[in-house]
């Protein structure tokens, strides 16, 4: 009922209720005059004048209720256009500050409404006509156009009230902008579309901001450094998978998680509220850490943190990037390592070797207390490389080094020098006799039978030198020095064993050096000269051969023994020039002594073991033989017995012996061949050793060791040839024995060319 009074009042208010309010009144008012009425039928005339009175009074009211009527009808008509003209102006205010352009459809007159925002955002400003779609079809991409009609066809035939739609329209300029529109559906009681609308949106920067997204998530997920970004208050909001990589905690571990989880024990407190301290200043900071992954592990880290800050200077986030270290800091580890230490064996090589001398000598200092510097070489190892491959040489050396490095104390240092030879510092010895012991353990280590990968036994052994300081030396080089000296002799003495520097033996490797120097210009300023030593027939007391022995002549040192420059030239590689030079000059001699008539005689060549390794040297003997003239069968040349130790031997022997040439063995019985192997080569005569030639015929064995050297070389097919007879007595003997020849001081010491041929000319 309330409701009904209050729908009543209001219907009242309007200009319509007033009408009505109006009839209701001049109907009860003429309807409720009954006395008027019955008084009509007793005085017409009162009737009539009660009639115009009341006829008056209604026009009048009438008149005066329409004029009411209108004036509140036109005075809501001008509420309403106002009204209108303010919603208008407000709807252009909205368009116009909007940056989408709002369009409508009118689906049943077919007028199309653009406001000037949609042609603003393409670039045509005023000029183009605002209701013409046919030139809003002449923008749309025409990949587009069959997809917005299907999308307005749909919208027009189902009860969908709006819809998204996102097409490319060109610009005035020619270039296409993305525009998102979004569709809106006016439709009657039927549900039939009556209208669409829409307001499109230029998606331009949006795309933009989603290819810089996109492409700062591709890298924030592709880059191989970790990313980590945190809120105001230090909490973890996102990292990347590298993140993960690096550290081991996944996305969960840490998400709202504070990076204080990650650290190591190798950084104070304070050392972090400094890189805070300095990001809050500067914005940023940069630097190494050592961080904790979550299995425990330390490791070393490049870490940048940035702040990031809104458009009022207040910090928002924090973003770190992290970049693992342990790689590089092990490779840098590593050349490190490899700038102190072998390769191969993994000690300390010289620079590293010399650092820890000078330590110890400093302690050595100090404390008063003796240091030794041990150098070693290893006997025999070339053998070894060149019989099984480097790879086995590599491996044996490997072995040895650590058989040394198990030896030694803590506080010795065991170096490898560079190919076989290593060096070792003994700090802190109470006598220097300390150091012997330490050698010679080695050398007993070192003897034993060392078994290779590959199942095969090699042996090996190993020479030493050894300097003291402050006794041999005060400084590094000369301990180096000395102690190399020392070794040269040990090695010099027979290899196996240890010796001690003495000055004398420096002076000697001094002069060694010098020598080495001056042998090179004898060679160059032909110093050199050839001396024969006649070769005797015992039997029949005549000249038969002679054996060529280099001399040095010296400008100012006069003549120089085979024995002080021999070895040096051994040991440089001048021997192989040293020996073709007196191949080629003895054969010419033999060549010049033939044409001048005297006896033919057979000339002995000492040849070294590296010439004779050399493959060419059948070739060079043809070579010289013919260049000079002298007939090869003339010529003998004289091998040791390592030379017979080649693995070639007997092919290369059996390639000389074609040339012509004959074949001895120099000093035999020193080596370790027996007359059972000397079967297998082609040879032609045995020399025994001027040491057993002494003991004939008074010596400990009294010639026993020359007796069976003559008998069973003749048992062989060989002639056999004594060196160094300087006694009647030792001749007779040989002569017993049935020696077929001998040499010696006793017919005549190495003479010069013309002595020779003088000897030759009046035996």
């Amino acid at each position: 009922m309330k409701d009904l009074r209050g729908n009543l009042r209001q219907r009242l208010r309007s200009p319509g209720g007033i009408v009505l309010l109006y009839l209701l009144f001049a109907a009860a008012w003429i309807a409720g005059s009954d006395r008027a009425i019955r008084f009509l039928f007793r005085d017409p005339d009162q009737l009539v004048r009660i009639g115009t009175m009341k006829g008056m009074i209604f026009v009048g009211i009438t008149s005066g209720l329409l004029f009411l009527l209108l004036s509140a009808w036109h005075a809501s008509l001008v509420r309403t256009k106002r009204a209108s003209d303010l919603y208008r102006d407000r709807l252009e205010r909205v368009l116009r500050g909007t940056n989408d352009g709002w369009w409508e459809w009118d689906l049943a007159s077919g007028q199309i409404y653009f406001s000037p925002r949609c042609w603003d955002l393409l670039g045509y400003g005023t000029s183009v006509a605002r209701g013409d779609i046919a030139m809003w079809s002449t923008v749309l991409h025409p990949d587009d156009s069959v997809t917005a009609r299907r999308r307005v066809d749909e919208l027009r035939s189902g009860q969908e009230s709006g819809a998204t739609l996102e097409v490319r329209l060109r610009h005035q300029d020619g270039h296409y902008i993305p525009v998102l529109s979004r569709l809106m559906v006016l439709r009657d009681a039927q549900g039939k579309a009556v209208m669409i609308s829409g307001a499109n949106m230029d998606m331009t920067e949006q795309k933009r901001s989603e290819e810089r997204l996109r492409q700062s998530a591709a890298v924030f997920e592709t880059t191989r450094e970790g990313v980590v970004l945190l809120d105001a208050e230090r909490r973890i909001l996102m990292v990347n998978h590298a993140f993960t990589d690096i550290t081991g905690y996944s996305e969960q571990d840490v998400i709202g998680q504070s990076p204080s989880m990650l650290r190591s024990n190798r950084h104070g407190e304070d050392f972090y509220q400094k890189v805070w301290a300095a990001v809050q200043r500067d914005g940023h900071w940069c630097g190494e850490v050592w961080q904790r992954r979550k299995s425990g592990e330390v490791y070393p880290e490049l870490l940048g943190i940035s702040a990031v800050t809104d458009s009022a200077g207040l910090i928002t986030n924090y973003v770190g990037v992290i970049a693992d270290l342990s790689q590089l800091k092990a490779s840098e580890t590593r050349l490190e390592f490899l700038s102190q230490h072998d390769p191969l064996t993994n000690l300390p090589n010289r620079v590293l070797l010399l650092s820890h001398l000078e330590h110890g000598m400093r302690l050595a200092q100090r404390d008063s207390s003796i240091m030794a510097l041990l150098m070693l070489d290893l006997d025999r190892f070339k053998d070894i490389n060149d019989s099984f491959s480097h790879d086995a040489g590599d491996e044996l050396l490997q072995q040895v080094a650590r058989c040394l490095a198990s030896r030694m104390r803590d506080m010795d240092t065991v170096a490898r020098l560079g190919g076989d030879e290593f060096g070792i510092v003994l700090p802190k010895l109470a006598h220097a006799e300390d150091a012997a012991i330490v050698a010679n353990g080695i050398l007993g280590a070192l003897k034993q039978p060392w078994t290779l990968a590959d199942g095969t036994e090699v042996r090996v052994g190993v020479s030493i030198g050894i300097s003291i300081f402050p006794d041999h030396g005060t400084s590094t080089q000369e301990l180096l020095q000395h102690a190399d000296a020392a070794l040269y002799q040990a090695k010099q003495e027979g290899r196996g064993r240890f010796r001690y520097f003495s000055q004398g033996m420096t002076q000697a490797a001094r002069e060694r050096i010098r020598l080495e120097a001056r042998l090179h210009r004898a060679i160059e300023q032909n110093e050199l000269r050839v001396h024969y030593q006649p070769v005797v027939d015992v039997a029949a007391g005549r000249i038969v051969g002679a054996e060529a022995l280099v001399r040095w002549q010296h400008p100012e040192e006069g003549l120089i023994p085979p024995a002080r420059f021999i070895p040096v030239a051994e040991s440089t590689g001048l021997i192989d020039a040293i020996g073709e030079w007196v191949l080629r000059e003895t054969c010419r001699q033999g060549r010049q002594w033939m044409d001048a008539g005297l006896p033919a005689l057979t000339l002995a060549v000492n040849m070294s073991p590296r010439q004779f390794r050399h493959r060419d040297i059948s070739v060079t003997v043809a070579e010289v033989t013919a260049h000079t003239g002298f007939p090869s069968t003339r010529l003998e040349l004289e091998l040791t017995e390592s030379a017979l130790m080649e693995p070639d031997a007997a092919e290369l022997l059996q390639r000389l012996r074609e040339t012509g040439v004959r074949l001895a063995i120099d000093d035999f019985g020193t080596g370790y061949s027996s007359l059972a192997y000397l079967q297998r080569f082609p040879l032609d005569v045995l020399k025994i050793d001027k040491g057993f030639v002494d003991a004939i015929p008074h010596g400990p064995d009294r010639g026993a060791i020359a007796t069976s050297i003559v008998a069973m070389g003749h048992s062989l097919g060989f002639r056999v040839l004594a060196e160094g007879v300087e006694k009647p007595e030792q001749l007779s003997f040989l002569h017993a024995l049935g020696c077929d020849m001998y040499q010696g001081y006793l017919r005549s010491p190495p003479l010069p060319p013309e002595a020779f041929e003088r000897l030759l000319r009046d035996p």
